[in-house]
This record gives C-alpha cells, structure tokens and sequence, in this order.
C-alpha cells in the first residue's frame, strides 16, 4: 500500500476533536481514505487528550508535542531574523516536526494550509518531495502566506488545491503555475438537515428565545474581518424600529478558546443595552450546529474581507435557512442574487445590512424562495456535496500516483 503524510496546519487537533473547518475537510479525506484504501497515512498534528481513542484502519495519528524550550528558541530566533529583514519564520510546530516526529517514508506528501511547513519539509525530506501536494484554505498575505512562499509551491508542488476559484486566480497573480485545481469544500447533507432536530424547542429555551421572536444568525470566528461588528450596528437600528427580533452570534475568536479579546470588548460595548436581544453563545462544537442552524430565520454572513470559501454559507443552504451575504471572494461562486440577498462591502455595508434585514423579516416569500432556490443549488452541485469529496480528491491528484 503507498504511503501518505497527511500534514495538518497545525492550529487545532486533525482529526477535528475541536472543529475548525480546514480541519474537518482533513478528516473527510482520512475518512475517506478509510473507506478507499488507496493509501496508509501518517497524519501529523498537533497533540490532544482527545485524539487519544481515535484509531483507525488506514491510518496513524502522530501528535507533536512542543517543548516550552522549542516555542522560546524559535521567538528568539525570529526576533533575530527579524533584525537582519529575514523572510523565514521558526514554527514550533514544523520545526518539532521536522526534528523529531517526520518519518521521511512517503510515495505522496498533503501539507495543509501551511505554506512554511511545505517549505520546511521539502528541504527536509528525502522521499516523497517530487509528489507534494498543498491544499490551500486561505488567502495570500504578508506574514502566513507570503508571496515568496506562493513562488516556491508553485515551483516545487506536483498539485495545488485552492478551495476556490477566487483563491487560485490570487494565487496565479503572483506565481502563474499550471498545477492549480480548484477542490470545492463540501458539508455533510445527512448531517445537516433539519428534519434530523428535534431539540429546536429546548434550544431557544436555553437561549431565551420566545416563539415570536425572529432570530438572526451569525456563526463563525469573532473577528474584524468577518463583519460581526457592523452586523451589530445594523442590528441595533433595526430594532429600535422592530420588536420581537434577536440576533445571535455563534462562535469565538479562536476555535473552542473562550477568552475574549480586545475586538470581542469592543461587540459587547456595541451591545450595551440590548442584552436581551443580542445573544453571543460563544464557541459551538461541531457536532451541535446543526440544531443551532433551526433557531434561525435568517442567517447573516457579513463578510468584510475576502472570503476564501465560506462553508457556512453551504450548511445554511443545507439546513435551508434564508441568506443574507457580502459579494466577498469565495463566496460568490457559492450563492448569487437567486439564492441570497448579496450586498456590497464596500458601500455602506451597515446600511444595506439593516435594509436586507427589514426586507427578510416582512416577507416569507422571499425568504422561502431564496431558501429553496439555495437548497436545489446546493444539492445539484456534485461537488459540494461530502459523499463525493474524497473521489473529487483523487481526481486532482491522480498525476501523484
């Protein structure tokens, strides 16, 4: 059987034990793999307790502990490297595991979101460089994913996979190659399908919700990028004119990590007053998002940057819930005019927000119509649906076998 690393980015746990949605595509492809046996792969990530039970046929789970020792002598080192205007970055991450845990025995190499990592191994390794793939879940910028490090994946990778079309032409703007694939994200329709809940009820009991009230919905990180904070604003001046609505904002800043920071102060101080009104849950697991999605009448995704996928946008069309969105990256070639009420985030965004928000609460045939329309979409995409996203992953890579 061949051999594959399956080289996750290091943020949060693969398989995905504490969500993270780059994360749980990487479990779909191992699980996938389970079913396929087309390889044995060593998945490299970082260590959790909770990975601890999980086992699998096909597969390893190599977890990387850094030592406190390591993340001191890499801040040093990048202090250093950045005196002397120095491009590369010391990871704790990589270089534990370059240096301790790689096992160099690999026919095929998937790093994950990680532009360094892909650099470092492949100056490390000395099997499996000349079939490298990088799938890549976000978008170019100055200290992740730099510019020099798009040149040299485009240089050296057998495969990329952006995860959208608005990825792959950013990514041909700075290093024009012709190993990009576009590999669409998915959701799983048997997971997210409301006819599935049935603790709706109990859930707006918890959150003090009543049965007239009409609930818009954010879910995903809480940060500047994402919009939260113009939402709020566009929020607030809806419902000094309308009674009986609430907006609930689903997530954190970072993955299960509860601490607020200083962008999550600065919501709540917007919120001051309405209390009652604007519910922030904070982190959600996986799992749970499916039941939350029923408590919403409209699902918001006030994008202000530009979105590399948007795999919320695909579980509110699965759980056919309504949409108002940005006209932002990726997310465009997920919904358009027919599905959604797209607004423009580069023009008084908190306004057409509240305008798109009074035109979704007074009329249910708009809101029925963008939901089915949306749902019909979703399912008649082949490529957004999970069931087929480890074969539209062989696909793109069957140059590295």
């Amino acid at each position: 059987m061949r051999r594959m690393a399956v080289i996750s980015a290091g943020f949060v746990p693969v398989p995905a034990v504490d969500g993270g949605a780059g994360e749980v595509l990487t479990t779909e492809i191992i699980e996938g793999n389970e079913v396929s046996g087309d390889y044995f792969m060593d998945i490299y990530t970082i260590e959790s307790p909770k990975l601890d039970k999980i086992k699998y046929n096909n597969a390893e789970i190599i977890q990387i502990h850094i030592h406190p020792i390591r993340w001191f002598w890499c801040k040093a080192r990048n202090a250093f490297l950045k005196l002397l205007k120095r491009n590369y970055r010391y990871i704790p991450y990589n270089q534990a595991l370059i240096h301790k845990y790689f096992r160099d025995n690999y026919d095929v190499i998937l790093i994950e979101n990680n532009m360094q990592v892909f650099e470092d191994i492949y100056n490390h390794a000395k099997n499996g460089t000349n079939h490298m793939i990088y799938h890549m879940h976000n978008d170019i910028d100055g200290t992740t994913k730099p510019e020099y490090l798009c040149r040299f994946i485009a240089d050296k990778a057998e495969v990329i996979l952006p995860v959208s079309e608005y990825l792959k032409e950013h990514f041909m703007q700075v290093a024009p190659n012709d190993k990009m694939k576009v590999f669409y994200n998915c959701v799983d329709l048997e997971k997210f399908n409301k006819e599935n809940v049935s603790n709706t009820e109990e859930l707006k009991r918890k959150y003090n919700i009543n049965e007239s009230d009409f609930v818009y919905m954010y879910t995903g990180r809480v940060c500047p990028e994402k919009g939260i904070l113009e939402l709020v604003k566009a929020f607030k001046k809806l419902s000094r004119e309308k009674s009986n609505c609430k907006l609930m904002v689903v997530g954190s800043r970072w993955y299960n990590q509860i601490a607020k920071d200083e962008y999550f102060e600065k919501l709540l101080k917007e919120a001051e007053g309405l209390e009652e009104k604007i519910i922030f849950t904070g982190y959600i697991f996986p799992e749970d998002m499916p039941s939350i999605y029923t408590v919403a009448d409209v699902l918001v995704i006030p994008s202000m940057w530009e979105e590399p996928f948007g795999v919320v946008a695909l579980e509110g069309m699965a759980m056919r819930v309504p949409i108002i969105t940005t006209n932002s990256g990726g997310l465009i070639e997920i919904l358009d005019a027919e599905t959604s009420i797209m607004v423009d985030k580069n023009t008084e965004v908190e306004e057409q927000l509240y305008s798109a928000m009074i035109k979704m609460r007074e009329d249910d045939d708009i809101r029925e119509n963008l939901a089915q329309k949306a749902y019909t979409k979703l399912t008649e995409t082949f490529a957004f649906d999970r069931k087929n996203y480890y074969d539209e992953f062989e696909k793109r890579i069957a140059k590295c076998k």
